[in-house]
């Protein structure tokens, strides 16, 4: 074997690159390449440790990853997994331990989806300009496609599913406010159509908002079909029936009202109260 020249030091490889899809189909990517995990206890480690950046001692993994006491034959399966997970993604610091403390490393942590959508929507909120800011939530919204983590189940994976499916949403109602003041109509009504497909239960206000966006956009046909699908998906899944201000503005758009603030056909001293109406309903049960 052909050694190094003196004075030069030998080669290094170059470094991993990693990928961590948690939105839609989970997928962990090493240098192009989806990863195969030894055994299931190893990925849900990942990812319990990816919902929780700040860290869990090994006691409150046991608990809340597998609903175990923290014994020596259940330390003794932690340890297992632990470095199943180390030696699958190929490095030895793939997850860091300080003071009995266990985290996913900061590197790791940052290729995932879900850290590119939070990024991105901090970032849009430190925006200084309306464009800027828009062009950061498409990037943001970009990353964000399915559900978190699909194929696991507990409470801990709900609890962070829920986190991510608010910030999508978030996402979605801020471009449409965007898209809304510059009017752009079709955008605006594209967002909220989104946000509402990612949580039906978003508020009954921005319904009411698309409610109008989809009369002003398509017809009114388009408007009372989403409110009769809003109408069944409260009745079925809730309970409940919308608040007699949908009810309301219902009735208005099949009379051929078109009541949004940047309508042509709205007089000037009917603004305010369809700001009212439009913008500042109270929120959904």
């Amino acid at each position: 074997m052909p050694q190094p020249k003196p004075g030069l030091s030998p080669p290094t490889a170059p470094p991993q690159r990693y990928l961590l899809r948690s939105l839609g189909h989970a997928d962990v990517i090493v240098d192009g390449t989806s990863v195969v995990w030894p055994a299931r206890s190893a990925e849900e480690l990942l990812w319990y440790l990816h919902a929780h950046p700040q860290g869990r001692y090994r006691h409150d993994i046991l608990a809340g990853l597998w609903g175990l006491d923290d014994t020596p034959a259940t330390a003794n399966r932690f340890r297992v997994a632990l470095h199943r997970l180390r030696a699958t993604l190929g490095r030895p610091d793939a997850v860091l331990e300080e003071r009995g403390r266990y985290s996913l490393h900061p590197e790791l942590h940052a290729s995932s989806d879900t850290h590119a959508l939070h990024t991105a929507l901090d970032s849009s909120r430190q925006s200084s300009g309306p464009r800027q800011q828009e062009e950061l939530l498409r990037q943001a919204l970009a990353s964000a496609d399915g559900e978190y983590l699909p194929h696991l189940q507990g409470e801990w994976v709900e609890a962070a599913r829920t986190q991510h499916r608010a910030a999508v949403v978030e996402g979605h109602l801020t471009l449409s406010t965007l898209h809304c003041a510059a009017r752009e109509c079709p955008l605006a009504a594209l967002a909220l159509v989104r946000a509402a497909e990612a949580d039906p239960l978003i508020g009954e206000d921005h319904h009411q908002r698309l409610m109008v966006c989809l009369t002003m956009t398509r017809d009114k046909y388009a408007a009372i079909e989403h409110y009769r699908r809003y109408r069944h998906y409260l009745a079925a899944e809730v309970g409940d029936t919308p608040m007699q201000d949908t009810v309301d503005l219902a009735e208005r758009l099949k009379a051929d009202e078109r009541p949004c603030i940047h309508s042509p056909y709205v007089p000037a001293g009917k603004v305010l109260a369809q700001q009212e109406l439009v913008q500042k309903a109270p929120a959904g049960k």
